[in-house]
């Protein structure tokens, strides 16, 4: 997690007052077989192990806000794209195994809105509009 963790420290000069911690559950890894399959990439070892602590995690950060909640909140969650295609797919109740089917640069944007009744949009994925285009890499 070492690029997330300079990332979110970068991230956070422009953020003032941002709480930033680090959460293994976010590691980068294979969260699911994908379909349709690829054939240069087979970490089926990985698969039920990564599987579990990324489904953990979404499990943990994409979720409605506490009906008691008054205000709007935000959550800034940087980590691997992998990580963030599958909590997409997962968020948008689509077949997760279609994560693999998404590409997203580093350092992009992904903004999820969850609304108090659990209705999820997907307001920009993988945005790097902000990026000069020499930057851009996956």
């Amino acid at each position: 997690m070492t690029r997330a963790k300079e990332t979110a420290t970068i991230i956070r000069k422009y953020l003032p007052g941002l709480e930033m911690m680090s959460c293994d559950l976010l590691r980068e890894g294979a969260p699911i077989e994908p379909d349709p399959p690829v054939s240069h990439w087979k970490p089926e070892a990985m698969y039920h192990e990564d599987g579990a602590r990324i489904e953990a995690a979404f499990r943990r950060y994409i979720h409605r806000a506490d009906l008691k909640q008054q205000n709007d909140s935000y959550e800034v969650i940087v980590c691997h794209a992998n990580v963030i295609r599958y909590f997409v797919c997962r968020a948008l109740q689509f077949p997760p195994e279609g994560w693999l089917r998404m590409c997203l640069n580093n350092g992009s944007i992904t903004w999820l809105t969850i609304r108090p009744n659990g209705r999820v949009a997907l307001r920009t994925l993988g945005d790097t509009g902000f990026m000069p285009p020499d930057k851009l890499t996956r």
